[in-house]
């Protein structure tokens, strides 16, 4: 879907209509067949476009930039996912590092134990220390860690929720969100402020996680967990279609056990490369993992 063809509707319509229930998948569909009724339907919807315009206001007052799809600074990664993108993205903090290419998302899940946690901070210690930029999902355990370890080696990271950005999910991760502002860091979310995070927003937000980066680090997760879908995402998401290609790699355990088994079952299927702790790793000239 080409940028101009969305350029008729304003912010504030296609927040209206997002309001009025269109998702962005309805709304790239029926773009050229319905172009001057969907922007009647706006117009028409006094309400919904009057707290379009209240929530927008809200949003620049609290220092929120809204990126609409035919904005030249909406992040070309999102482009490659077509009528999967989010035809509105909302910004606290750096947006330029949405356009960055040396990126790693390094995610896994919330009941993590002590080596799972020490995985995910390590590897986004290192790439902090590097200058590289960690993606990471703002969620307790694995998601946590992971910005932590950036954060505290002098680096910038992404967190992607699934809330609008007037609400911190969970709450006891806002000293952390406002650590990843204060150090140049980025949150983003495809919610205007209000929206809340449900398992369906949750899972969602995983195809935005992956498709900023060519490389995905699975730190600890069981083989029922929402850090499979953002695999499968990345799985989804990749080759010549989408204009890259996504690496997974799942850390690799010496002993077994269910919040890792996610891991093995990775590994085992030959869904992932293998990564241990102690490991260097680093970015080549094409931004994938090398590991030394």
């Amino acid at each position: 879907m080409e940028a101009w063809r969305l350029s008729f509707l304003s912010v504030e319509e296609l927040l209206c209509l997002q309001l009025l229930g269109y998702s962005s998948k309805q709304l790239y569909e029926n773009v050229e067949s319905e172009r001057y009724s969907l922007k009647e339907t706006a117009s028409m919807s006094i309400r919904e476009l009057d707290k379009a315009k209240r929530i927008l206001d809200r949003q620049t007052k609290a220092g929120v930039i809204t990126i609409p799809y035919n904005d030249e600074a909406y992040p070309h990664h999102f482009r490659n996912l077509c009528r999967d993108a989010p035809l509105l993205i909302h910004v606290l903090g750096n947006k330029d590092l949405l356009n960055r290419e040396d990126n790693v998302a390094i995610i896994g899940a919330r009941a993590a134990d002590k080596e799972g946690l020490n995985m995910a901070y390590e590897f986004a210690e290192q790439m902090g220390k590097q200058g590289h930029i960690v993606i990471s999902g703002l969620a307790l355990g694995c998601d946590t860690a992971a910005h932590q370890g950036c954060l505290d080696a002098g680096g910038q990271t992404i967190a992607v929720v699934a809330s609008g950005l007037d609400i911190t999910h969970p709450k006891v991760n806002k000293s952390l969100q406002d650590e990843i502002i204060a150090k140049g860091g980025t949150i983003l979310s495809e919610h205007p402020f209000g929206v809340k995070a449900n398992p369906t927003r949750l899972v969602a937000r995983c195809r935005m996680q992956v498709v900023l980066t060519q490389s995905v680090i699975v730190a600890q997760c069981p083989i029922i967990s929402g850090t499979m879908y953002a695999v499968r995402f990345a799985q989804e998401y990749n080759g010549v279609p989408f204009g890259w290609e996504n690496n997974v790699y799942s850390v690799q355990y010496d002993t077994q056990n269910e919040l890792n088994s996610g891991n093995k079952f990775l590994l085992d299927y030959n869904l992932a490369l293998p990564i241990r702790l102690g490991q260097e790793i680093t970015l080549d000239l094409d931004n994938k993992i090398v590991i030394a």
